[in-house]
Order: C-alpha cells, then sequence, then structure tokens
C-alpha cells in the first residue's frame, strides 16, 4: 500500500451507514481502513484505490 496520496485514485462515496459501509469494505472486499471518524466519514484503501466513505451526518451531505 502506498502512503503517496498522488498514486491513488480517489472515488468519494455517500452511504447510509459508515460503520456499515467499513465493515463491508475491510471484510468482504479486502479494503484496509486508513481512517474513521464515523459516523461522518472514513477513509478505506485497496492497491490504488481509495474509498472516501462519507455518511449523513458529514459536510458533504448538507
Amino acid at each position: 500500500m502506498s502512503d503517496d496520496l498522488a498514486d491513488l485514485v480517489n472515488v468519494r462515496y455517500m452511504v447510509d451507514d459508515v460503520d456499515t459501509a467499513i465493515d463491508f469494505y475491510t471484510k468482504h472486499l479486502g479494503f484496509t481502513l486508513r481512517m474513521s471518524v464515523a459516523p461522518a466519514f472514513a477513509d478505506v484503501v485497496r492497491g490504488r484505490l481509495r474509498l472516501l466513505l462519507s455518511g449523513p451526518t458529514s459536510v458533504l451531505s448538507r
């Protein structure tokens, strides 16, 4: 896993439940949790793909 964010492809998803999304992406699809401030936001990565999971309490959902 690269720590250089310039090497990553970033995709933002709006999700209903950040903790449920973290569980799904890490346990079933092999992503690694980089950071979580659930219920608002989480950052997961797999290879060069970085998913930014935004929950209903995130700034972007307003």
